[in-house]
């Protein structure tokens, strides 16, 4: 993977950051409370009070994460960064342009959390992050990076997140039935899904050290 990919990331998250941070700016200071709220939300852990989530519980949860405000203005920034790459090339610059991108970018993310949403409700996984409770920076980030890849049972024991990183490959691949011929590869799917794997992963260590 190249560091133009990497960069490309972290672009879309820094500029999501940006974005939440001028709300304000731009005459819309409830559009930008709510933003930060929601961020807060995303970054700060909740523990889980018991194990083994309830049908209902998962279907709040999904239905909670499927339409969150973040997830508007992570497509927002995406799209504004493919629109400044022109990627992918055909579909162009202005309006109808972004509006590819974002619809992309949205669609992507729907896709990645139905998925998560079926694969974990079949398999009994629970995805909400824990904190560690541990002290030492290196084990507490190498904790938070192994949660992408890992969720707990009804038991409370940890294990291989089917559902997390099928979710993620599985959106990454699907997403490529829609984009043109330039970005429409399954090397194209593997950069995305290698790119959501390093989004997913900061956003834990976020969790890990600056919830409250």
């Amino acid at each position: 993977m190249t560091a133009k990919r990497w960069y490309r990331g972290a672009g879309i998250f820094f500029t999501g950051t940006l974005f939440m941070a001028a709300s304000p700016a731009f005459g819309q200071p409830k559009l930008g409370q709510q933003l930060v709220q929601e961020a807060d939300r995303l970054i700060s852990p909740v523990p889980p009070n018991h194990y083994g989530l309830t049908q209902r519980e998962r279907n709040k949860l999904f239905v909670k994460d499927l339409f969150q405000p973040f997830s508007l203005v992570e497509s927002a920034a995406s799209a504004g960064f493919g629109q400044w790459r022109d990627r992918p090339p055909e579909w162009r610059q202005g309006a109808a342009g972004y509006g590819r991108r974002f619809a992309s970018a949205f669609g992507q993310h729907i896709t990645q959390e139905t998925l998560k949403f079926g694969l974990a409700s079949v398999l009994h996984e629970d995805n909400r992050y824990v904190p560690s409770g541990r002290t030492g920076v290196v084990s507490r980030v190498l904790y938070a990076m192994e949660s992408t890849f890992q969720s707990r049972d009804d038991n409370g024991q940890r294990q291989v997140s089917y559902s997390n990183i099928g979710s993620l490959a599985g959106a990454s691949l699907i997403s490529r039935t829609w984009q043109p011929a330039s970005s429409g590869s399954a090397g194209d799917g593997a950069v995305s899904f290698g790119v959501s794997v390093a989004f997913a992963a900061g956003m834990n260590v976020a969790r890990e050290f600056f919830h409250r």
